[in-house]
């Protein structure tokens, strides 16, 4: 079986440009209207992660990442993170805390301070513990209760300091929306 990065997801923010066969995404304008998504789901123990290959702009804040249950295909494209943060369906880190479904937890390290050329990943292990690294190196439990019964997403709002990264998340296997159909990702 051979390996593939990733690339992202057709439908993202309407301030996105895609280059380098879909695996760069470059916010053009604004500070915001940012978001894409991994064009396929994550496998359970696989990590969703993304170089920053570019900051600046004169904005505050930094690129937001996380996971969702949800299809890109079947939900309209949010401006923001922020849009997010009650959803029962996204589990996203911004700065120093993960917002999900209305609650907040604070986690180690903090997003804003990532630096051009670093990565920052996430991957959901089998007992359903959302895990983030940054450069690889494991930064503990973001968040626990994850399900492991449904597609994740990968998600990332390029927003504020940030304006471009890179895939470096690689598919062995793939499932697409319509493979999963018998089983409802929309909640």
């Amino acid at each position: 079986m051979s390996s593939r990065v990733g690339a992202f997801h057709h439908k993202h923010g309407v301030n996105i440009r895609l280059l380098e066969n879909e695996t760069v995404a470059h916010r053009v304008e604004s500070y915001n209207k940012a978001v894409v998504f991994s064009e396929q789901p994550i496998p359970l123990c696989s990590s969703f992660q993304v170089k920053l290959l570019d900051k600046g702009g004169g904005w505050a804040g930094s690129i937001r990442f996380g996971f969702s249950v949800l299809c890109p295909d079947d939900i309209p494209v949010p401006n923001g993170a922020l849009d997010l943060y009650r959803s029962p369906d996204f589990w996203i880190l911004s700065a120093s805390t993960v917002h999900h479904n209305g609650q907040e937890r604070r986690v180690d390290f903090n997003l804003e301070s990532l630096q051009v050329g670093q990565s920052v990943g996430c991957f959901v292990n089998k007992a359903g513990e959302l895990h983030y690294s940054i450069d690889g190196k494991d930064q503990g439990v973001g968040w626990t209760g994850l399900p492991t019964d449904k597609p994740l997403w990968g998600f990332s709002d390029i927003y504020g300091l940030a304006r471009k990264i890179k895939s470096e998340f690689l598919y062995d296997e793939q499932m697409s929306c319509s493979e999963d159909s018998d089983e409802d990702v929309t909640g």
